[in-house]
């Protein structure tokens, strides 16, 4: 069972099928997750003073990531920030990780990419809510051998 000082993951995501499957797949790597549909409902609930990390998914607009991204910053956070999107161009990607974004991912993404980059970016913050091996990344069931198949 995760403690209180166990990694808290910060879910924002509009889209409440894809935020739902984001939060059901990280608790299934046994982080305690928190879910909200936009920023301004994260920033009223959980402030600026967390410690954890950010998994920010937007597919209508970066800019609101962005928006987000500075306010948090404005407000002295160290809350480490991952971009999940859509689809985009090198502009916007450079515009993000040039704001301070720790990671910047396209959908789709590989279950095991997204629990090495949160992995990641739970290293760099310091604190009893980020340690790197906290998060385990998922192996796949070994394949039946062909003796015990066959009896």
């Amino acid at each position: 069972m995760l403690q209180p000082a166990d990694p808290q993951i910060f879910l924002i995501d509009e889209d409440e099928i894809v935020r739902d499957s984001l939060k059901v797949l990280l608790e299934s790597h046994g982080v305690q997750v928190r879910d909200f549909p936009r920023g301004e409902e994260f920033l009223a609930k959980e402030g600026a003073s967390r410690a954890g990390c950010l998994v920010l998914g937007h597919n209508r607009s970066i800019i609101e990531g962005l928006e987000l991204l500075a306010t948090l910053k404005r407000q002295g956070a160290a809350l480490p920030v991952i971009f999940i999107v859509g689809g985009s161009d090198a502009v916007t990607k450079a515009a993000a990780i040039a704001a301070g974004a720790f990671a910047y991912l396209e959908r789709p993404i590989e279950e095991a990419a997204l629990i090495r980059t949160i992995r990641a970016a739970l290293a760099r913050k310091s604190g009893p809510c980020a340690s790197a091996g906290d998060i385990p990344v998922a192996q796949p069931p070994a394949a039946p051998r062909a003796d015990s198949v066959l009896g």
